[in-house]
């Protein structure tokens, strides 16, 4: 269950912010039950957007993280542990000898298998709590808020604070 999100009097509507933050956490630490459940104990959920990442023929580092929109050392450090623990298999390209080229190893498209599956089942509760209409609507209106580039908004933030009146 979520915290209530704004005051006890209810004056001031729950930013969406904290709004979207609260169901991520709380489709993360559904992901992190089931992964337990399924023998995967030693997978989070921080590990899902570098699983979702790789193609089946393999995908390079830098690859990796331009679609995970981390940093090549934040998913080097993620590849390692996950290849430590014999999810992923690195090695280099065969085009290109310099380029590491990163796979799922049969365990880890087992567990890309068993998060696919907890991602389908929360989705088909949340059409079945608001309607598959709107959850289309919310996964559209969210994509697009996630892949609004930084150069298709003027250089001032969207929404400027307001002046304090000094005291």
């Amino acid at each position: 269950m979520v915290k209530t999100l704004t005051n006890s009097s209810g004056e001031r509507p729950a930013p969406l912010g904290s709004l979207l933050a609260a169901a991520g956490r709380r489709l993360s630490a559904e992901l992190d039950a089931a992964l337990r459940a399924a023998g995967f104990a030693d997978v989070r959920a921080a590990h899902a957007p570098l699983f979702l990442a790789i193609d089946t023929e393999g995908t390079s580092v830098t690859a990796l993280a331009e679609r995970t929109r981390m940093t090549k050392q934040a998913v080097g450090e993620l590849i390692r542990q996950l290849s430590d623990r014999g999810y992923l298999a690195v090695g280099t390209d065969e085009a290109d000898r310099r380029v590491r080229r990163v796979r799922l190893t049969p365990r880890g498209e087992e567990v890309l298998s068993a998060g696919l599956g907890v991602v389908a089942d929360f989705d088909a509760w949340l059409a079945e709590r608001i309607g598959n209409e709107r959850v289309a609507d919310l996964r559209r209106t969210l994509t697009m808020i996630a892949e609004t580039a930084p150069d298709e908004r003027s250089d001032q933030p969207i929404v400027a604070p307001k002046s304090r009146p000094s005291r």
